[in-house]
């Protein structure tokens, strides 16, 4: 997701009008990553990560994996040093090779979820980076949950990390 700054008075760079676009394609300093991750049976994860390297992900990943779980994962290099330290098996889908599926395995569901996400933000029409885990919240909580109740809004709402699980 694109950094974006939106009403502060001091920025470091030139303002970005209507929303503008990053220079650089993929992740960049420019871009927020934003840690998905799902199960088979369709709990998910959303987490913004400071960067995307191996010992973000970590603390991310460490208190949710179970240690039986195998990490699938696209071709960036910062997995394998999580899978180890963790100590679960870990495989590699890449999909700029054109490999989508091996076998049972693929990150489709995650791709989806990315994808999805991005077409909530975009509902949003730019928000800042500082409220982007209250936005993810709001994701798991209304396109992922079934019809909510008062009680699980209110939690959702008051909950800083943003470590909740949806179907």
């Amino acid at each position: 997701v694109l950094e974006s700054r939106k009403g502060e008075r001091k920025l470091d760079r030139k303002p970005r009008r209507r929303g503008g676009k990053a220079k650089k394609r993929g992740l960049s300093r420019e871009q927020v990553p934003i840690l998905v991750a799902a199960d088979r049976t369709g709990e998910t994860l959303s987490h913004t990560l400071p960067a995307l390297n191996a010992k973000s992900v970590k603390q991310v990943l460490e208190p949710v994996v179970a240690p039986d779980a195998l990490l699938v994962s696209d071709a960036n290099r910062c997995y394998p040093p999580v899978a180890a330290a963790l100590d679960i098996p870990h495989e590699r889908i890449n999909a700029s090779a054109g490999e989508r599926v091996r076998g049972a395995l693929h990150i489709q569901t995650v791709n989806s979820r990315h994808s999805q996400i991005k077409s909530f933000l975009r509902r949003r029409r730019g928000i800042a980076t500082k409220y982007l885990d209250s936005y993810l919240r709001w994701f798991h909580l209304i396109e992922l949950g079934d019809r909510p109740s008062p009680r699980a809004c209110l939690e959702a709402a008051i909950t800083k990390p943003c470590l909740q699980f949806a179907n």
